[in-house]
């Protein structure tokens, strides 16, 4: 009655508002009213402002009111439970904004409340409820190794949970009564298969703008908390840090669904599989029905679903907003090194012994070393919860947050569900729109503006913090020695980041070659310059795989955006761009995608952006100097290996290639067979191998069929592979031939291995086995033409450097050199007009000359009968320079030796590691093989050491 009368003093009308007896009206009021209220019991106070709270009061009486009754210790708690209980279980369409209102009014009243909320009782009973797990796992010696963890029981029982839960994508969470009431379950987004984009982005839009407006009471009560004092906020981190911990499963690899709760490995093909089965139980062929198996799966393991998982990401962005990105360099991976860090920090935190530790970029002996740093470090004993740490803090949550919170929400949407909806929409309609629908309304989310321009910054701050812990606080180039700052970060932090780049830069609609969506907001300086980084040093990172996939990516925003593709031919990165594309080149020879990857697929697509981004690069005289320059100085033994790489891939990605369509052939022939007729391709994708009745169920389902072959399709995917390859070399060849000469063992595999051997195959004997219609070459990618003129370009680059060294080497190729061969590809450019006149001339006098110079040598070694200790061991040729290995003890030519190395580190013959400076020469079975030489007029490599 008393909070009435104020309002209608204030309202104007029938008491004009210039009167003078308002403010005494309204002091007696206020002053009546905090009689009646502090007279009255705690139960009477709690009771009598949560009916209050119901109509209008005005803010003055109201604040006065509950700062009065904060002075009672029992009411600030029991009254802040009694506001907000009723916002458990809200959701999106059902957000109680007013109820969240009052909250928020209480709060505001009084820092009393805010520290009343994260103390006793309210602490425990709805802020962060004490928590024991319900459900274990143990294996087979009965020891537990998993247990039920926090997330859910935080989501649904503690006040964030409740303030973080509504959300367009947890609409499985729902009571079957009130499907309809969930987001995917409304009426407007249904039967969208006939859907115009318009009507999709404005079903987005008006979802965006329900989970923007949940998004920011939760913001807007963090902020409360945080300002209120080192307790709420460290009851806030608290919290925080608890959801992340839950969800780690959810970024880990494994826990397939519908048997565990991801979608996302394989991108959903496992699902798709599962759905297609015809093993699977009816109610496991529905899609609806595995998100409610997920949801049930984040009850039992006890992690956040994913809409919660989202929003609790999002109010991590808007902690992190206000850091400045010059606040990058004062982030400091050592605070992961702390073990009071746990609770925080869970995997990235330092582990007792008995744990197991986060991999980190730095071996075990870098890691205690940075450990000794991090030790010395003033800031390293300051107490964990201390207010110099927030930055600190929120920024390892929020990277952390990426691997655990949002990339399995990305990656669920981006790979999975529109994959599904895609493989399904004409085999199963039902499970194509439920998978469309639950795509979209997660794209929605994930590419809001102000999301993505929050998302962005953190992006950025991440790329500068990698690239001062890179540096050591120095300049980038050339790559100075990692620091400990370096060795202590978690490997996630950039390999999340990669995920993340990969999949929103898959998705934008470019116009223009415009940057869009996500990259809006980054700055592309940190981003290629640590990418840059991280392809040069094999002292920062030894995953091969991870530096080829830095490669990948730099390659893909490169190419997509030409704004940064200019930042490569500027400096810093003009001058050390091409040191670092052969570094990486050379460090992803060791990339493995499993152990069955036998043909070195994995290997073989990291290097195909490295090739195209040498391609890119050398069409700028700049960069050509600078390759000219490091091949001549101290890069020469990587541009050799680089090189003995690259002949090794060309020729294994054209065998490959040659094989499989020679077996698909041979598989045509064979097509009359009644098995061959009668087996059909499994659901798995269309195959060419022959379906035996032991490989399918008795439903008649190939068991077999995601591993069966698609001949075509593999060759094409050779094909494509060796033209891509042979392309590199070809243009290496035009700009380094100089060094390739200079090295003679390099210059002899390429001849023998490559050239010679391409040569046998392409115009050769061994063509008849590849020849096919001009239509079948067209759908393999396949080329001989320009094959055949690369190659004769090739011969004619390295001629015009030393035509009596080529012609030497390729006249001791007695397995593939053919003087028929040579005389058949010059006729073949010739005939299709390949090579200009003066070329043509040139390589016509090139293969006379060859003819006769190998007619010469081979009548000389003819005659000769040499020792079998002169002869090399791998080669069965005489040597030059022979040279022993260190652990087989086995004596080759160094060339061969070297080549060895080249190729793979190893000494093949023992499989131990080994560097050519390992490599024992020989020096008098030298001179003896040079004095034998001398004497029966037998050409030596390199010359003989008693020609002078």
């Amino acid at each position: 009655f008393l909070a009435k009368g104020w309002r209608r003093s204030e309202e104007g009308g029938v008491v004009p508002s210039s009167w003078s007896g308002i403010p005494p009206l309204q002091e007696a009021i206020l002053t009546v009213a905090l009689t009646q209220l502090i007279t009255v019991s705690s139960e009477d106070k709690v009771r009598s402002l949560s009916a209050i709270l119901e109509t209008p009061v005005p803010s003055r009486l109201m604040n006065e009111l509950l700062s009065a009754a904060s002075e009672d210790e029992s009411v600030p708690a029991q009254l802040l439970i009694s506001v907000a209980r009723p916002l458990q279980g809200r959701h999106l369409n059902e957000s109680r904004s007013g109820q969240f209102g009052k909250l928020l009014r209480v709060l505001r009243a009084s820092k009393t409340y805010q520290l009343a909320l994260v103390s006793s009782p309210c602490f425990e009973e709805i802020f962060k409820p004490a928590f024991e797990p319900k459900f274990v796992w143990r294996n087979q010696k009965k020891e537990v190794y998993m247990q039920q963890r926090p997330g859910n029981m935080l989501q649904t029982r503690s006040l964030l949970g409740w303030i973080l839960s509504p959300s367009a994508l947890d609409g499985a969470t729902m009571p079957t009564s009130q499907a309809h009431l969930s987001e995917a379950g409304a009426g407007e987004w249904q039967g969208l298969q006939r859907a115009t984009r318009q009507r999709v982005e404005g079903l987005q839009h008006g979802t965006q703008m329900k989970v923007a407006g949940v998004q920011s009471q939760a913001a807007e009560l963090v902020d409360i908390l945080l300002r209120a004092g080192d307790a709420p906020r460290t009851a806030v981190l608290q919290w925080l840090g608890a959801m992340i911990m839950a969800a780690e499963p959810r970024g880990k690899q494994g826990h397939v669904a519908p048997e565990g709760f991801n979608f996302w490995p394989q991108q959903g093909n496992h699902v798709i599989d599962v759905l297609g089965n015809d093993q699977t139980t009816p109610f496991e062929k529905k899609l609806k029905n595995l998100l409610l198996i997920q949801a049930l799966h984040a009850k039992m393991h006890g992690f956040p679903t994913s809409g919660c998982a989202l929003n609790t990401f999002t109010l991590l962005l808007h902690l992190f907003k206000p850091i400045k990105s010059d606040a990058a360099a004062s982030f400091s991976s050592f605070f992961l090194l702390r073990r009071d860090t746990v609770e925080l920090m869970g995997s990235w935190a330092r582990q007792e012994k008995d744990s197991k530790n986060e991999a980190r970029f730095g071996e075990t002996e870098q890691f205690e070393a940075a450990l000794q740093v991090a030790e010395s470090d003033p800031s390293f004993s300051a107490a964990v919860w201390d207010k110099s740490h927030f930055k600190n803090q929120i920024f390892w949550l929020a990277t952390k947050g990426v691997g655990v919170l949002l990339l399995p929400v990305v990656k669920e949407a981006f790979h999975c569900m529109q994959n599904i909806a895609g493989h399904l929409v004409e085999k199963d309609r039902d499970n194509a729109d439920v998978a469309w629908r639950e795509f979209l309304i997660a794209e929605a989310t994930l590419k809001e503006p102000v999301f993505l321009e929050r998302l962005g910054h953190l992006i950025n701050l991440t790329f500068h913090f990698l690239k001062h812990a890179a540096a050591g606080a120095g300049e980038a180039f050339p790559t100075p020695a990692p620091s400990a700052l370096w060795h202590a970060c978690p490997s996630a932090v950039l390999e999340n980041t990669l995920d993340l780049l990969d999949l929103y830069r898959d998705r934008q609609k470019r116009a223009n070659n415009m940057v869009t969506g996500l990259f809006v907001y980054l700055d592309p300086v940190p981003v290629l310059t640590t990418l840059c980084v991280v392809m040069a040093s094999d002292e920062h990172v030894r995953d091969p795989s991870l530096r080829g996939r830095a490669v990948k990516i730099l390659h893909r925003l490169c190419t997509a955006f030409p704004a940064w593709m200019d930042k490569l031919n500027q400096e810093p990165l003009r001058q050390h761009m091409v040191p670092c594309l052969v570094n990486v080149f050379i460090a992803v020879e060791k990339a493995i995608m499993s152990y069955y990857d036998l043909s070195y697929r994995l290997k073989y697509e990291l290097r195909v952006p490295v090739m195209e981004l040498f391609e890119l690069c050398l069409q700028h005289e700049e960069h050509r100097h600078v390759l000219t320059a490091f091949v001549r100085g101290s890069g020469n033994d990587r541009f050799l290996k680089l090189l003995t790489q690259l002949i090794n891939d060309t020729n294994s990605q054209t065998e490959e290639a040659i094989r499989t369509v020679k077996d698909y052939h041979q598989k045509k022939d064979e097509e009359a067979s009644a098995a061959a007729s009668s087996s059909a391709p499994g659901p798995g994708g269309q195959h060419d191998e022959q379906v035996t009745d032991d490989d399918q169920t008795d439903g008649g389902e190939d068991v077999y069929r995601r591993s069966r072959m698609n001949y075509k399709e593999h060759a094409k995917k050779y094909f494509s592979l060796a033209c891509r390859t042979w392309k590199t070399l070809w243009l290496l060849c035009k700009h380094c031939a100089t060094t390739i000469v200079e090295g003679h063992s390099l210059l002899e595999q390429l001849l023998h291995t490559s050239l010679d051997a391409q040569l046998h195959f392409l115009v050769g004997p061994e063509m008849k086995n590849i020849k096919a219609s001009p239509q079948e070459y067209d759908e393999l990618g396949f080329n001989p033409k320009e094959w055949v003129k690369q190659i004769a370009e090739m011969f004619l680059f390295l001629t015009r450097v030393n035509p009596e060294e080529v012609a030497r080497i390729v006249a001791k190729d007695e397995r593939y050199y053919s003087q028929a061969n040579f005389q058949k590809a010059y006729n073949f450019v010739r005939k299709y007009g390949l090579l200009n006149d003066s070329e043509l001339v040139e390589f016509n006098k090139f293969i006379k000359d060859l003819g006769e110079r190998v007619e010469q040598q081979r009548s000389a070694m003819d005659q000769v009968d040499i020792p079998a200790e002169y002869l090399c061991e791998m080669m069965a040729d005489i040597m030059s320079d022979p040279v022993q290995f260190p652990q087989s003890k086995k004596i080759v030519d160094r060339w061969v030796a070297v080549r060895q190395i080249m190729g793979k580190d190893l000494d093949p013959y023992a499989n131990t590691p080994v560097k050519v400076e390992d490599l024992i020469p020989m020096t008098e079975l030298k001179e003896e093989i040079h004095r034998f030489a001398k004497d029966k007029s037998i050409t030596l490599e390199g010359g003989n050491m008693f020609d002078n």
